[in-house]
């Protein structure tokens, strides 16, 4: 699995805060002035943070 770090990456985060149910993410300021959520190092991949987001382009519509 991965994390919450390719949504971001690829610009589809809006900040929504669906993703923080994980207690491995919290809010950081990103170079352009937006928070957006970040892993820490106790982040296993399990996929939660992904399965939460509505913005991920390869979600599959339920």
């Amino acid at each position: 699995m991965d994390n919450i770090r390719r949504i971001v990456d690829s610009g589809m985060c809006t900040g929504c805060g669906a993703c923080l149910g994980c207690e491995h993410l919290h809010w950081e300021r990103s170079p352009l002035g937006f928070d957006v959520p970040v892993a820490d190092e106790g982040c296993t991949k399990c996929g939660r943070c992904i399965a939460a987001c509505i913005y991920d382009p390869m979600r599959e519509d339920d």
